[in-house]
Formats: structure tokens, C-alpha cells, sequence
């Protein structure tokens, strides 16, 4: 696990001065492991976010959190671990949060410590899930940043849904207004409705008067309900025939409603002002209702809501408008979102989609933008990358936002003839918060043309998949071919075919062996995993480790790998075959403690194995976060294991770390045994990395030796070891077995 998690900032606590005190957000941690779970806490518990600390709720199953969660409906986010009472148990509780205790708006925010029992491709596609994350990749800083932005999101949609609750019976009630075309039927069915919408009322009284007239004694009573029912003229001056108190209370109400043409509240009484001035015969109205207690502030806004919608006369236009812009906008920027987008693809001819495309631009580095820009400001910045964009783009183009870090323009095919493409958009210059930010973006072009019969939802899924493939291939701009479309369909084919080979005992060991140069004496052997297929068909590493590794399968894999090595010693074990077996693992794997905690285990054993293991790292892998990475390396050095450097030379940067590498072998790539034989400058850099692998004690290992000239050239550099189809090929161990019985093995592990 990464030691960052352990660091706790201090500089932003609950208790500052700003900070409102008596409100929190509510976040939940999900989680069977203690020190995890307390790790979380103390990281997120405090931390200010829009002025509000973080209050976290724990448990540590399925079952505790479901109750805490339907417990708790203010919660924001629940950081959810995957496995915990059972492989499932997490996965399983999202489908009661979704669909049992029926919160959409709960931000679900997936960990796993162990990525391969749920495959982030198959999860995100199968859970109602909002991220998802190895635990091993958050540090204190990303755990904060993720966590806020998603407050930050909750925020908004809980806001909505609050409101949606209140506009659902505001909007029933107009549906059914608008029906009607008698406006004494309008009014009494408004009074009805508008007692329902505040609980209940005493009785109420709505007045019209024509909108030429001015005078508020013209104003007419057109229905009545409750104790208002006993009037029997039509002015509004009846209401002098109510008791006093009445009459003391209402009037100056009415008059002020009249005269500033606005709503007026007073603990029980409520008199709201609408004008329907979308109709032809133009009316102001006034509606009086007594209420059994003093409206709440959350009743007050529905009326106002309401009475937006009264003002239209027997339609709701108004209300849909703003229904519309909740739905389809925005609600930072205030501009297209992605319903938006997909209403607009939908609606294209079929004309229109042979020429549009989608240029979806999406903010680099996002959520640590937003952590590191106050929030105030980031609106700003968000306004100007924005503004930015339609800048760079052809008049009269619509944007869209269509996930928080995502921008997409619906653009012609003539738009790319213009002097400067515009796929060559690659970051954006903006000034905010005293500040001149340089943001990197990535770029996406997608041409609908290649998507026909395809409804806009699958066209935003395939383009967001794009826009995640581009990212993990650090691609500054990634186009859009049916051979891609087909390649995602292929990849993830692949990776349910992998984790159902995992668990079928198709994937298999071949052996390379390393020899010494001098006489070819067999010295240990290399771990290389083949994958068969029933029909005998062999999937080439090539296409399936990297998948595993996007995927985040790759710590699955290399699990089964490090068991199938330990079985393939014992088997060479009783063979009286005594030489050590590497086997290949990531940063990912290493930062796993119960990983490392097994291979600790096992090198610590009684077994007369356990000196025999060695791991191999690559050096871009191994330099990519030296110095987090070098303790580990270290422990297991210490108990016996050694460990091999891949690809030496070809990461430039472990030089500097070369005087204290966590590691008892250099391995040269292939790619420099290769130019050895070429040039002088190839020959050079072998010679060098030789030297420095005596310099500091290291066995050097020379891979790729495939002829007898680059054998004795190495042999006449002073290299020890080699490896490469010169000697033999990768085999299985029933053939290795075989190829062994007139060589001999000689152990150079000390």
C-alpha cells in the first residue's frame, strides 16, 4: 500500500473559522479491513469541502452498510470496498443501494485491493457505479480530491432530486389544470391542488382582474374553498366581511401583493401574485390560502414554483421550460450536458449523421485540477476552457459537457478542411485565480457516419470508451475507426476469456533457460506464461498482458503466475533439479501486501526452495517511483529473493539510482545485444552496462542472444550470463525436462 495514505494534512481542518460547523457531508466507508478503514477516516473526517467538513460513517460488511445507508439518507458518497464477507459482497450491494433501498443519487465509489475479482471493464458495464479504484493507485491527496468532486456532484444532483420531488406534485397539478378551459373549474381545482401542495389549508380565495384595470377593489373572486366559502359577493372587498383579525392581517398583504406584483407570506397567510400573460385575454391574479400552521421556507418555494406555472394560464409552458434546463443543461455553465447531446443525435436525419461529428475534449489531470483551484475559481476556469473551446471551433457549433472532465462538439466534415485542423487542439491557456494555467487536454474524434443504426446512447458509451483508451495509451488524439469499435468488442472478449482462464488451468508455464556464457551450463530459468486454448490454439502474451494490465486483471495473473512458478520448482525439485525460477511482476504487485507478504512467507519457509525464487521488474516499472518501491525491493533481497532489472538501459533514469538498486540482476535488452554487432556506439552501451553491473556486484544477464558472434562478443565484454534462442526457446516443462538430461546445471545464487 502506498505510504502516502498515511500521511495526514493538517492544513485544512473542520474547525476553521469559515467552516460551517452545524452542517457536514456525510460519507461512508465500507470496509472489513480496520487499518484500511481507519486510514480513510482519519484522511477524509474534518476535511472541508464548499465550506462544509466531512463527517464519515463506517462499516465493515454488506449487511452493516445497507442499514447504515438506509439509515442515513444525507449521505453524499460511500467508498466501497469489493470484497469483504464474501467475493461479491460489494458488487451485490450496489444493486440494494440502486435497487432495493432505491438512492440513485448516492455517489458509489468502488476499491479494490484485489482488481481480478472484479475486472474494471465488466464492473463499470454491469454496476451503477460512479468510479472505480485499486487502492494501490490513491494516494492521501487523490482519496480527497475524488471524494470532493464527487461531494461536489452529490451536491448538485441532491439538490435536484429534492427539488424534482416537490416539482413532481407541482407538475401533476398542472397537467391537470391545463386540461381544463373554464376558469372557475381552473380555480377550484388550483385551490385543491395548492392545499395538497402545502399539507393542508384552512381555505383559500383567488381574485382576477383584467390586466387594463389597476385598481385593486376590480378585483373579482372567482373561487373560494374553507372558511372563505361563506363570501358571497365577487369583489375582493368581501373580505371585510370576515372577523377582524382577519381583515388586519389580509389587507395590507393583498395591498402589497398589488402593488409590488410579488408574493407575499406571513406565518399562515399567503398571497401569491401571477400574471397569465401568455394568453390572449391577458389576467392578473391573486390567490389567498390560510394555511393550519406557518409555511416552511421548502412549501413557500413550491408555491412560488407553482404560481410560476398558474401565471401561464391552462398551460405549463414555463414550468417544462425550466424542467427542461434542469433536464438537459449544464448546471455550472449552464450550457448543453450530455441529455442533451444524446436528444440531439437522436433527432439527427439520417442526411445529418453522414456528415456529423463529435469532438470530445476532455481536461487532463482533472481531479487534481479541482483540488489544487479554489472552488470558486475552478468555476471560472471551467467557464474559460469552455469559452476556450468555442473559440478554436467553427461559428454556430454546438458544445456540450458530457461528464464532468468532458466537453464534446458536434461538428460538419467541411469543418476539418479549415487551414488549422482542429483535432490538433492539444491544451488550453487560461488565466484564473491570479494564475496562468496550462491545461493539457486530449482529443477525440468520432465521425457518426461510421455509427449508423446505433441510438445515441451506445454512440456517448463508445465515444467515452475512446476517450479512456486514449487516456491509457497517452494519446494526445485518438480518431474513432470501426476497427477500434471492433478492437474494444475483441478486447473485452479477451479479458472474460482470461479471468475464465485463469480459474480453468489454461494458462501454463513455459521455462527459458539462462546459461553461462563460458560453457553453457544451465544457471536458472526464466517464468514465461503461455495461454492455451481447449482447442490448442496459443494466445500470444502480447495481446493479453496488456489488456490484464488496462484492466486491472494484471494482479490476478500475476498471483496464478507466482503459484504456477512455486509448482514448477517442486516438480524440478524432484527431478534433482536445483537452479532458480524468475517470474515477472509489476509495481501493482509489490504494492500489494498480501502479495508480498506471500512471497515473504514462502522465503522464509523451512523449504529448500525458498532460496530458488527470484522476481524480475522491468526498469521503466522499477524507476517510474524508485524510491517508493526500493524498501520492498530491499525486504526481499533479505530474505533470499532475487531480483532481476528487465530491459536494463532502456529507461534512462536508473543510473542515478544504480549505487543503491534494490536488485541482484541486470538484465540488457535484447534491443542493445542487437546493436552490439552493428556499430561501435551499440557495442559501447553493452560495455558500459557490463562495467557498472561489476562496479556494484550485480549477476548481468544478456537477453535476446540468438548467434555465436554476439555469444563470444559478450563473453569478451565480461558478461556471465545469456538467454536467448541461441541456447534454447521457452518450453514446457515436460519438454524441458527432456531437453535437460545431457546438460549441466550449476546454481549461481548465493
Amino acid at each position: 500500500m502506498d505510504d502516502e495514505l498515511f500521511i495526514f494534512s493538517p492544513e485544512v481542518a473542520a474547525k476553521n473559522g469559515d467552516v460551517e460547523s452545524s452542517r457536514a457531508w456525510h460519507v461512508l466507508s465500507v470496509e472489513d479491513d480496520a487499518n484500511y478503514q481507519a486510514s480513510l477516516v482519519n484522511i477524509l473526517e474534518g476535511y472541508v469541502v464548499k465550506q462544509q467538513a466531512i463527517h464519515m460513517h463506517t462499516a465493515v460488511s454488506a449487511a452493516h452498510a445497507a442499514e447504515v445507508i438506509a439509515a442515513t439518507p444525507e449521505l453524499s458518497v460511500v467508498l466501497l470496498d469489493v470484497v469483504m464477507e464474501d467475493d461479491d459482497a460489494g458488487l451485490r450491494l450496489v444493486d440494494t443501494i440502486r435497487h432495493v433501498i432505491g438512492n440513485s443519487t448516492l455517489r458509489v465509489i468502488l476499491l479494490t485491493g484485489q482488481a481480478g475479482m472484479a475486472p474494471f471493464t465488466d464492473v463499470m458495464q454491469r454496476y451503477d457505479i460512479d468510479e472505480y479504484w485499486q487502492k494501490t493507485d490513491l494516494t492521501a491527496d487523490k482519496i480527497r480530491s475524488v471524494v470532493a468532486a464527487h461531494i461536489r456532484t452529490w451536491s448538485a444532483y441532491h439538490e435536484l432530486e429534492q427539488a424534482r420531488k416537490g416539482l413532481t406534485m407541482v407538475v401533476e397539478a398542472s397537467r391537470e389544470l391545463s386540461r381544463l378551459s373554464d376558469i372557475k373549474e381552473y380555480a377550484n381545482l388550483l385551490l385543491a391542488k395548492v392545499s395538497r401542495i402545502i399539507d393542508a389549508s384552512i381555505g383559500g380565495i383567488i381574485c382576477a382582474q383584467r390586466d387594463d384595470i389597476a385598481h385593486l377593489s376590480e378585483y373579482k373572486v372567482v373561487s373560494h374553498s374553507g372558511i372563505f366559502s361563506e363570501l358571497c359577493q365577487t369583489s375582493v372587498q368581501t373580505l371585510g366581511q370576515l372577523p377582524v383579525p382577519y381583515c388586519e392581517r389580509l389587507n395590507p398583504l393583498i395591498a402589497r401583493c398589488h402593488q409590488l406584483k410579488q408574493h407575499q407570506f406571513d406565518d399562515n397567510f399567503s398571497v401569491l401574485y401571477f400574471a397569465a400573460d401568455k394568453v390572449n385575454d391577458a389576467s392578473k391574479f391573486m390567490m389567498v390560502v390560510e394555511s393550519q400552521t406557518p409555511l416552511s421556507d421548502y412549501h413557500i418555494n413550491l408555491l412560488k414554483v407553482f404560481s410560476e406555472n398558474v401565471s401561464n394560464g391552462f398551460n405549463n409552458i414555463l414550468l417544462c421550460n425550466r424542467l427542461s434546463e434542469l433536464a438537459y443543461y449544464d448546471a455550472e455553465l449552464h450550457i448543453p450536458n450530455r441529455a442533451w447531446m444524446q436528444r440531439f443525435i437522436n433527432n439527427l436525419s439520417q442526411d445529418e449523421r453522414q456528415n456529423a461529428l463529435i469532438l470530445a475534449i476532455t481536461i487532463r489531470d482533472y481531479y487534481d485540477l479541482v483540488l489544487s483551484i479554489p472552488t470558486t475559481s475552478f468555476a471560472e476556469v471551467l467557464s474559460q476552457f469552455y469559452q476556450a473551446i468555442g473559440t478554436a471551433m467553427p461559428t454556430e457549433r454546438y458544445i456540450a459537457r458530457v461528464n464532468d472532465d468532458c466537453f464534446a462538439v458536434m461538428l460538419h466534415k467541411t469543418d476539418l478542411l479549415q487551414p488549422q485542423p482542429l483535432v490538433e487542439l492539444d491544451h488550453v491557456e487560461i488565466s484564473a485565480d491570479r494564475m496562468q494555467l496550462h491545461i493539457e487536454v486530449n482529443t477525440v474524434l468520432m465521425d457518426l457516419a461510421l455509427l449508423n443504426g446505433e441510438d445515441a446512447d451506445s454512440i456517448i458509451h463508445l465515444l467515452s470508451s475512446t476517450v479512456q483508451h486514449g487516456r491509457k495509451s497517452h494519446h494526445h488524439y485518438t480518431e474513432y475507426t470501426n476497427e477500434f469499435r471492433a478492437d474494444i468488442l475483441a478486447r473485452h472478449k479477451l479479458l472474460q476469456g482470461l479471468n475464465c482462464a485463469i480459474d480453468e488451468q489454461q494458462l501454463v508455464l513455459a521455462l527459458q533457460p539462462k546459461v553461462r556464457l563460458s560453457d553453457e551450463s544451465v544457471v536458472g530459468f526464466e517464468a514465461l506464461l503461455r495461454w492455451k486454448l481447449p482447442s490448442g490454439e496459443v494466445v500470444s502474451p502480447g495481446a493479453f498482458i496488456p489488456i490484464a494490465e488496462m484492466s486491472g486483471l494484471i494482479n490476478k495473473v500475476d498471483n496464478h503466475v507466482f503459484h504456477l512458478t512455486l509448482a514448477a520448482l517442486e516438480q524440478l525439485e524432484q527431478q534433482q533439479i536445483h537452479v532458480p525460477v524468475s517470474f515477472n511482476v509489476t509495481v501493482s504487485d509489490l504494492e500489494n501486501d498480501s502479495f508480498v507478504d506471500e512471497i515473504l512467507q514462502f522465503a522464509l519457509s523451512a523449504s529448500p526452495l525458498a532460496k530458488l525464487l527470484e522476481i524480475e521488474i522491468t526498469e521503466s516499472q522499477a524507476m517510474e517511483d524508485y524510491q517508493r518501491i526500493k524498501p520492498i525491493l530491499k525486504q526481499l533481497m533479505s530474505c533470499g529473493v532475487g531480483v532481476n532489472i528487465d530491459d536494463f538501459g532502456t529507461g534512462y533514469s536508473s543510473l542515478k539510482h544504480i549505487a543503491e538498486l534494490g536488485a541482484t540482476h541486470l538484465k540488457i535488452d535484447q534491443t542493445f545485444v542487437a546493436a552490439m554487432m552493428q556499430n561501435e556506439a551499440g557495442n559501447d552501451v553493452v560495455d558500459i552496462i557490463i562495467r557498472l553491473g561489476h562496479r556494484f556486484n550485480f549477476t548481468v544477464v544478456a537477453e535476446g542472444v540468438e548467434t555465436i558472434a554476439q555469444r563470444e562478443r559478450l563473453q569478451q565484454l565480461g558478461c556471465q550470463v545469456g538467454q536467448g534462442y541461441l541456447f534454447a526457446k521457452p518450453m514446457e516443462l515436460p519438454q524441458l525436462l527432456a531437453w535437460l538430461t545431457d546438460k549441466n546445471l550449476i546454481s549461481l545464487k548465493s
